[in-house]
């Protein structure tokens, strides 16, 4: 993991690179990686490198949850396109498994409070359930 970070720092002098609690971007040019977790090396060079996807694609301002999806899958197609040059392998498995993560999410979010029907996401991110009207937001109580 050093050696891959040492490689980063030096093609990438703006990030900053830094020890944290999990693997995050924080714009404009914060890589966070975490120091204690119980991936393996491997799955953490990849998460490292999809960390780095975000901030090569500048993407992260996002109004709803299908957006954010979208955001994740690009990091991550970013990432595989990472691995040759840095000389990760790219494990698709590991990444389908954190996508489904927020595919997951996305369908508990979606689940009308009140019905259990799925509802629609509006832009400005409320959740409208098309049988019984109730609205919510993403882990709120219909309103």
């Amino acid at each position: 993991m050093q050696k891959l970070i040492s490689k980063l720092t030096k093609d990438f002098p703006e990030l900053q690179i830094e020890a944290g609690e999990r693997f995050q971007f924080t714009p404009p040019a914060t890589l966070f990686y975490a120091s204690k977790t119980d991936y393996s090396d491997a799955e953490a060079k990849l998460l490292l490198l999809h960390e780095l996807g975000h901030y090569l694609l500048g993407e992260t301002d996002y109004h709803t949850d299908i957006e954010l999806l979208e955001i994740e899958a690009k990091a991550w197609a970013e990432a595989e396109k990472l691995c040759a040059k840095y000389e990760v392998e790219y494990d698709e498995d590991f990444a389908e498994d954190r996508l489904d993560s927020y595919r997951d999410y996305l369908h508990h979010a979606s689940l009308c409070k009140v019905c259990q029907l799925s509802g629609y996401q509006d832009e400005r991110g409320r959740y409208h359930c098309p049988l019984c009207g109730a609205t919510w937001r993403s882990g709120s109580l219909p309103e």
